[in-house]
């Protein structure tokens, strides 16, 4: 029976890091056992120990958490984190998990409530671009804004003002083909033509798009000041969003203007 542990763990990377690492500001992990990220590896080598496959991980901007298995002593280095693809975190005997314990604009953000804000979309199925910030947390279609199948469909928000965004969070549809997430980009800016923003995270993966009605997250680094927040898909296909939400910071945190206590 597998079982399941969080905390956090300190590895020292001083001495192997040789001062190289830059990436991660502190050497303090939040770890879980028997479980690893699946779909996200941009990298995978053996190596002997955690150490060392944390401190290839903190040299590496790409890398945003990694796995180590005890048995095959496998490191995999990952682009996302648990919080931003909680559906693809999973059980795995002897596998470890390791993150970052981030202490950065966390301190500052705050849910933005964008329920009731006026939205559009590229075209109407069923559903409008409203149903999307209907404060609803069902996952049916019957609660999810709906395109046609665009040549690239898109959905947009108005905040009214600027807000300094710095997590967008999507619902995917639960009930049938949440797979046609895949490749949607979150922008933020104050642009109308939603491609003229620029990208919050990046591009939903085949793997996040899978699992039904799972909600994905878009760490916006920096933090983008932004008075619309969009959705689009950079090709063909249908955009259905179930729910869309928002964190913010202060405007005068925003991209380092000031810091965060």
């Amino acid at each position: 029976m597998n079982v399941f542990m969080e905390g956090l763990f300190l590895i020292l990377l001083v001495k192997s890091c040789h001062g190289q690492c830059r990436h991660w500001s502190t050497p303090e992990f939040h770890f879980a056992s028997n479980r690893k990220l699946q779909g996200h590896v941009f990298q995978m080598k053996a190596v002997s120990t955690t150490v060392i496959c944390g401190r290839d991980c903190s040299m590496d901007p790409q890398c945003a958490s990694f796995n180590y298995d005890a048995g095959s002593h496998l490191c995999e280095l990952n682009n996302q984190t648990r919080l931003q693809s909680p559906c693809t975190f999973v059980e795995k005997q002897d596998s470890f998990y390791f993150d970052e314990s981030k202490k950065t604009t966390a301190a500052c953000a705050r849910e933005f409530s964008i329920v009731g804000k006026p939205a559009e979309q590229s075209s109407m199925h069923n559903n409008g671009a409203a149903a999307a910030v209907d404060g609803s947390s069902s996952s049916a279609i019957t609660h999810c804004s709906y395109t046609l199948e665009d040549p690239a469909p898109w959905w947009r928000v108005d905040l009214g003002e600027d807000h300094c965004i710095s997590k967008v969070r999507i619902l995917n549809r639960g009930d049938c083909c949440s797979y046609r997430l895949e490749d949607a980009v979150v922008r933020a800016g104050d642009n109308t033509t939603v491609t003229d923003n620029p990208t919050c995270g990046s591009p939903v993966t085949a793997a996040q798009a899978q699992p039904l009605g799972c909600t994905i997250e878009f760490d916006c680094s920096p933090e983008l000041r932004a008075r619309y927040v969009s959705v689009d898909i950079p090709g063909k296909g249908i955009l259905q969003l179930c729910e869309v939400t928002v964190e913010e910071i202060p405007l005068d945190h925003c991209s380092g203007e000031q810091n965060c206590q």
